[in-house]
């Protein structure tokens, strides 16, 4: 929530660090303001000390100190400090005393500090987390994992906005009910006034000045915490629905005044949307839903769990071109930023509570799981995009956790007799196919996880719990490969055994990425010496497996999405082309209404550019109807032609679905180097736009031998004879066939062991990070980097034992660092050097500016064609219109369109972008002009 009449100061940066894995901390009051921690570690907050090399593994209490000057300024006020998540335990410290504990790793925690302060002076804060606690099989990432902050009230404040918009869709009007928790925490009565004022993008909705069952004029007694409830009804022409594809938000406002004097203001946003079950029917604004998602755990390799808006919003941007409209998103509460994206993006989201397995907590008596239950709802209570509260996965044989029955029971009933009846409630079962007596009956809908025989075993779950439509919250098989190139999942398989029934509206796949773990389970399940656990089809640095297209394909609205062409596809000629969308049936999965799509085309040569572009504005589709036919005319690029690319578009600017016509063979790749070893070598290469697949020709005299294909960067070539010369080149695949192959490059083949393979660097605050492969006997890395790896004096060396990836500290911020690694078997057994690959360190900043590859235009709407930028938060549009200027922010981390409405018809526009993150903007890109003659 964003506010006013309150001030706030973050505790996030650098805090003294120290691991206490002897548990001596607290016998030797580390806790102390007179401890003096000399030679601690410096660590950041937020931040998981798992990040770095030296405590990668390490699992126990960690110590972080900080120490905060606290102005006069403050006293009179109300000073809460505030923990959004500490993992997993956690104690508190101010000025040496005590200030409480937590012990739930997902759910924020404050404190009212503020007759612990020292006015004027300078405080110590003392905190130890734990993260010996494991849940399941994600890793326990250690530290102060999200923000701390220091919030400075007036004694009057708002402690809670609940909005619940309810849409009468036979009339097209809404109620909207604001229901508020206000604090007064002095001694004496205060008389307030609170007015309530609702808008949207294009401005006032309804405030108390036209509505004063909007304002509120009370006397609050002292130390309370009052509830009052203020309700209005919003007209047809100010109602729009919130939808997955067009998910359109308001924003409250709500004002507490004494006289002339703001108290404290509080904004936050919601939307207006119905979601109920009819019979097996899930409707979603009256209209039947059946849609597909994707299980998301949320943290990464080099960030941990600490979600910096860049990664979460990749990670959803990635979710939602492919396909994800509908999920069990996460096993654990997710923090208020994350699912203000998520509204704003479009994905129904069942929110849940870390309760998994066998597990005591498992008790209708036990008032912990209902704790978790309050915080959850009362936190999220507002977002459009939470449909459904879980309170537990798979906790439900009776064996295992013999008081489930009551606790499922007890845990639904509470949330919906005391906490919110606006929504589902429903409980993930792993048992319910086997057990006719199962918790899932007391859920509002079934939700249910299984890994095998999925049809068989949906049909056996429906056959024990009939009546209720039934949503698969996890499937899956088997563990996929981090390796992109074999990271191949039967999308279409798995998709075809479940669809079709009536009962079945929609599945979530277990995982959309990769993550770390150490679970082992068996052969077909147990986690890689990387940590990192492959049931993703991204890995854990998000780049994408063989599995994404199969699964974005499969999740796309459409069946199919065909081309034909009038004539020949010559350089330079005018061609027609005939476009055929083949919607879904009526009980496909997914199956939905698509309005507002557009048909994007792209015409670019063999170097990725785009020579021109044009889009379609399509009609409405629905499941069952005919196949629609639309034709685009363009010219062939009349030198160097590489492909057409026909792609939908969602209204929210997602390409969900397209189609790849080559117009030549691929051209030649580049060899980037050859690395003798392992009874053959290594050859890496530059892919090119022109190409979908590569292979390797080579052989002693001729290049007669042929590798498999891959879509990686790389292949092994082995079993070659040692000590023979042999020579390489490498050809691309399309659906034209195998291209010319490269200059041929000779090299020996040799025993020696192969460097590992870089699949990945990242920058980071005067350091940087490279995720590499490995092999099972590998103990040591070594890695070697510096400005000029030629100059022996400013080159650098670590070594590691961590696999799949490590940390490199302590170098300067914009300037550009070479690096190459090696391994070791054991001593004086080592690979040769790998590769050299250049990165730099940004601090966290955005170092380049998104090109923008293609314009389009429509009368008043455009399309921006750009490059996303790694990092990137949001993207700004700017642009003359009247000799004013004029600016339009896209919240988005991976565009690749950029929409632009409300333009003049007739005018040519100069556009520029730049590209945002949270600690400022790029420059801006080249301006391209929009002249009239792309108009349409």
């Amino acid at each position: 929530m964003q506010t006013t009449g309150q001030e706030q100061l973050s505790l996030n940066g650098k805090w003294t660090f120290k691991t206490d894995p002897n548990n001596l901390g607290e016998d030797q009051q580390w806790f102390s303001p007179s401890y003096q921690a000399q030679g601690w570690d410096k660590m950041e907050v937020p931040g998981n000390w798992d990040t770095h090399n030296e405590y990668a593994h390490y699992a126990g209490k960690g110590w972080y100190r900080k120490e905060i000057d606290v102005p006069t300024t403050w006293q009179g006020k109300t000073i809460r400090l505030n923990f959004e998540a500490v993992y997993h335990d956690a104690k508190v410290w101010l000025n040496g005393k005590l200030l409480g504990e937590s012990h739930s790793g997902f759910f924020p925690f404050e404190f009212d500090v503020t007759k612990d302060l020292k006015y004027g002076g300078r405080n110590t804060l003392v905190v130890v987390a734990d993260n010996t606690f494991k849940r399941g099989a994600t890793w326990n990432w250690g530290g102060i994992r999200r923000p701390v902050t220091i919030f400075i009230n007036n004694p009057v404040r708002i402690e809670q906005v609940h909005v619940l918009a309810t849409p009468d869709l036979k009339n097209n009007t809404a109620s909207v009910s604001v229901k508020l928790l206000l604090i007064n925490d002095s001694n004496s009565p205060q008389k307030i006034k609170t007015e309530i004022t609702l808008t949207d993008k294009n401005g006032l909705v309804k405030s108390a000045k036209q509505d004063q069952k909007l304002a509120l004029s009370v006397t609050l007694p002292p130390n309370s915490s009052t509830p009052y409830t203020l309700q209005t009804t919003l007209p047809k022409a100010q109602v729009h629905l919130w939808h997955f594809d067009d998910p359109y938000l308001y924003t409250v406002e709500v004002k507490v005044t004494q006289g002339a004097n703001l108290q404290h203001l509080v904004t936050d946003r919601f939307g207006i949307r119905k979601l109920e079950i009819d019979s097996l029917k899930v409707k979603l604004n009256g209209e039947e839903v059946r849609l597909m998602g994707y299980n998301w755990v949320p943290d990464d390799r080099t960030t941990g769990n600490t979600l910096p808006a860049w990664r979460y919003k990749a990670d959803i941007d990635l979710m939602k071109k492919a396909g994800a409209n509908m999920t069990r998103l996460s096993h654990l509460p997710l923090p208020k930023e994350v699912l203000d994206y998520i509204d704003e993006k479009g994905i129904l989201v069942f929110s849940e509570i870390p309760l998994w397995g066998q597990d005591a907590l498992v008790d209708a008596n036990n008032p912990l799981p209902k704790q978790w239950l309050k915080q959850l709802v009362h936190s999220q209570f507002n977002h459009p995009s939470v449909i459904g509260w879980c309170v537990g996965n798979e906790i439900g044989s009776i064996g295992a956790n013999p008081g489930v029955m009551a606790y499922v029971e007890s845990a639904i009933n509470y949330v919906k007799k005391e906490l919110d009846n606006s929504r589902l409630v429903v409980y993930v079962s792993h048992s319910a196919d086997n057990q006719k007596t199962d918790p899932v009956q007391f859920s509002d809908m079934i939700l249910f996880n299984k890994y095998n025989d999925l049809g068989k075993q949906a049909d056996k779950v429906y056959g024990n719990h009939p009546g209720k439509p039934m949503f698969y919250s996890e499937y899956g098989y088997n563990l996929t490969s981090e390796n992109l190139n074999l990271g191949v999942i039967d999308a279409k398989g798995m998709l075809n055994s479940i669809r079709h029934r009536e009962y079945l509206m929609g599945a979530s796949l277990w995982t959309f990425n990769d993550y770390r773990s150490a679970w082992q389970a068996h052969a077909a399940w147990n986690t890689a010496p990387t940590g990192n656990r492959s049931w993703g089809i991204v890995n854990v640095f998000r780049q994408k497996k063989r599995a994404y297209e199969a699964f974005r394909k499969e999740y796309a609205p459409l069946r199919k999405l065909t081309v034909q062409h009038t004539g020949q596809l010559t350089p330079g000629r005018s061609v027609k082309t005939t476009v055929r969308l083949q919607p879904r049936e009526k009980l496909d999965l997914p199956a939905y209404t698509l309005r507002d799509y557009k048909l994007v085309w792209e015409a670019q040569d063999t170097n990725g550019k785009i020579l021109q572009s044009g889009f379609n504005i399509l009609p409405v589709i629905k499941p069952g109807d005919k196949t629609l036919i639309t034709n685009i005319n363009w010219k062939v690029p009349a030198q160097n032609p590489g492909t057409l690319k026909v792609i939908l578009l969602s209204p929210t600017g997602y390409d969900v679905y397209d189609t790849l016509v080559y117009l030549q063979k691929p051209v030649a790749p580049k060899i980037k180097a050859i690395i003798p070893g392992e009874n053959g070598v290594r050859v890496l290469f530059e892919k090119n736009p022109t190409a979908e697949y590569y292979v390797v020709r080579y052989g002693k005299n001729d290049l007669s031998s042929r590798s498999d294909t891959t879509i990686n960067h790389y292949l092994d070539i082995k079993k070659l004879e040692k000590d023979q010369v042999y020579q390489f080149a490498v050809a691309g695949i399309n659906n034209l066939g195998e291209g010319a192959p490269s200059e041929p490059v000779k090299a020996t083949a040799t025993n020696s062991l192969l460097p590992p393979v870089i699949w990945y660097t990242e920058a980071a605050d005067s350091s940087f990070f490279i995720g590499y492969g490995y092999e099972n006997f590998d103990y040591l890395y070594t890695i070697q980097y510096g400005p000029d790896l030629n100059n022996p004096a400013k080159t650098k060396t670590i070594q590691v034992t961590t696999r799949g990836l490590c940390r490199v500290p302590n170098v300067a911020n914009g300037q550009p660092i070479q690096f190459r690694m090696k391994r070791t078997v054991q001593q004086y057994v080592e690979s040769g050097w790998s590769e050299t690959y250049s990165v730099t360190p940004d601090g966290n900043n955005l170092l380049g500016a998104p090109p923008v590859k293609s314009v389009s235009r429509q009368g008043t709407e455009a399309i921006l064609g750009i490059s996303p930028v790694p990092k990137a938060t949001g993207y700004l549009v700017s642009y003359q219109e009247n000799g004013a200027n004029k600016t339009i922010k896209v919240n988005s981390a991976l565009a690749d369109y950029l929409l632009l409405q409300n333009l003049k018809k007739g005018r040519a526009y100069n556009f520029s972008v730049k590209a945002l993150s949270q600690t400022g903007a790029s420059p801006e890109a080249e301006p391209t002009k929009l002249t009239t003659s792309t108009q349409k």
